[in-house]
């Protein structure tokens, strides 16, 4: 059960995801989630820097659909520059969404990766259905009592990615 809160990979940011390596490996698919992981959560639309990096992973072949947490006003107004397939109020870690996004994108789990900014939602879904889990920090740190809960008790799992991933040389997916 540990497994499932432990990523594959975690980056700083998305910018900094290698994107060559998920080729490599196969992947075609991308589901992001957007808040805290493409934008801050006061961010209502994409940024410069997000609408470049879609657009050339688009160009480059990757199928990309956003998954959210967040309602569907907020996930279609930032939707609304890309039209990307978009799943809102997604319930993660509830996992029919990313069935449903598979679909959409007609791909298998094992082509695909989420990228996401919290455990217990982006990664656990993923785990649980084999699609590859990446984690990104948070873009800013989100000031409520919940989410600060929330990231004291992911702290013992992210202390167990780092000792699997120093203990294989460097934990490259």
């Amino acid at each position: 059960m540990f497994g499932y809160f432990i990523p594959d990979v975690i980056y700083k940011t998305v910018y900094d995801i290698d994107f060559d390596a998920l080729k490599k490996k196969n992947i075609k698919g991308l589901i992001f989630d957007i808040d805290n992981t493409l934008v801050s959560y006061k961010q209502e639309v994409p940024t410069e820097n997000v609408i470049i990096l879609l657009n050339r992973l688009k160009s480059e072949g990757f199928d990309i659909c956003f998954i959210s947490n967040n309602g569907r006003e907020r996930v279609d107004l930032f939707n609304s520059e890309f039209k990307y397939f978009s799943f809102p109020d997604a319930k993660k870690p509830s996992v029919k969404y990313i069935k449903e996004a598979l679909k959409a994108m007609g791909l298998p789990a094992k082509n695909t990766a989420i990228i996401g900014d919290q455990l217990f939602t982006d990664v656990f879904a993923a785990k649980r259905i084999k699609i590859t889990a990446i984690l990104v920090n948070p873009i800013e740190p989100v000031e409520t009592l919940f989410f600060k809960l929330k990231r004291i008790l992911e702290k013992p799992f992210l202390k167990k990615y780092y000792k699997r991933l120093n203990k294989n040389h460097g934990g490259k997916i």
